[in-house]
């Protein structure tokens, strides 16, 4: 494991779709081996993606391309079919789009719901990488902060992530590190 700034695990800050919702240590106990043992899925059929990825193009560079479009179309069709699809067991999930800090073993984000340290709180992360997948996990919310912006009440809260598959942790860790490159990459180019 990889240590920094005394962490286990290195962080990345971004936007992803969160979805959460406290329980109680009953439902906690209840849920920790199906957490542990069901990794996270695949939301649509790979093969269908291969056969674009496969098709005659004369340009090698051109099929990279439009490769690369259609994963862009196919990551928000995806989210879009989520969003349609939501059930009505969803409904008891708080579910945001924003910006987090992320690792390996926890999140952290502003909310405009308050929770208190000590909670326990299923969550559900989708990654926004082909192929489109929710990691689902238990955690604990470790660090609540009340702070004020644009005159609104807000709270930095800070989860651990207690049970996690440990293929979807490693998923996790490598689109931290997808991430950090691509932002990596990015800044280089930018600075021209």
């Amino acid at each position: 494991m990889i240590k920094d700034n005394n962490r286990e695990f290195f962080r990345i800050e971004d936007r992803l779709l969160i979805k959460w919702r406290i329980i109680t240590l009953e439902e906690f106990d209840e849920l920790k081996n199906t957490v542990r043992f069901s990794p996270a899925k695949p939301t649509d059929d790979p093969l269908d993606i291969e056969l674009f990825r496969n098709a005659p193009i004369k340009d090698k560079q051109e099929n990279e391309r439009i490769y690369s479009y259609l994963m862009v179309i196919n990551k928000k069709l995806d989210m879009i079919l989520d969003y349609l699809n939501e059930s009505v067991d969803e409904e008891k999930y708080i579910s945001r789009n924003t910006r987090v800090d992320i690792s390996g073993s926890g999140i952290s984000f502003v909310s405009d719901v308050q929770m208190t340290s000590g909670d326990y709180v299923e969550m559900k992360i989708a990654l926004p990488m082909y192929p489109h997948l929710k990691i689902h996990t238990l955690c604990k919310v470790t660090r609540t902060k009340t702070i004020e912006k644009d005159h609104e009440k807000l709270w930095e809260t800070a989860f651990n992530f207690l049970v996690i598959n440990d293929k979807d942790r490693e998923m996790l860790i490598n689109y931290i590190f997808m991430r950090e490159r691509e932002m990596l990459r990015y800044k280089f180019e930018s600075l021209g």
